[in-house]
């Protein structure tokens, strides 16, 4: 049996960590569009739920800078 070169490994696992990220992203759009925003008859909401939500903005804004800037390298 033929072993995997180092080059094929790298790919394979970048390909898998994609596939993992997109997954991720797609969840999370998907439960953001499911949490129906905050009306008279909808659910009570709190301080507590926009700090929650502006720390997960920062942190999508943080992984976007840090995967948007021209690689250093």
């Amino acid at each position: 049996m033929a072993t995997a070169t180092n080059r094929q490994r790298i790919e394979a696992e970048y390909t898998a960590a994609h596939i993992r990220a997109l997954t991720l992203l797609e969840d999370l759009h998907q439960h953001l569009e499911d949490t129906p925003a905050p009306s008279d008859d909808g659910p009570v909401i709190g301080w507590d739920h926009v700090g929650s939500l502006k720390h997960l903005c920062e942190q999508l804004q943080a992984l976007k800078k840090r995967f948007t800037q021209p690689d250093a390298s």
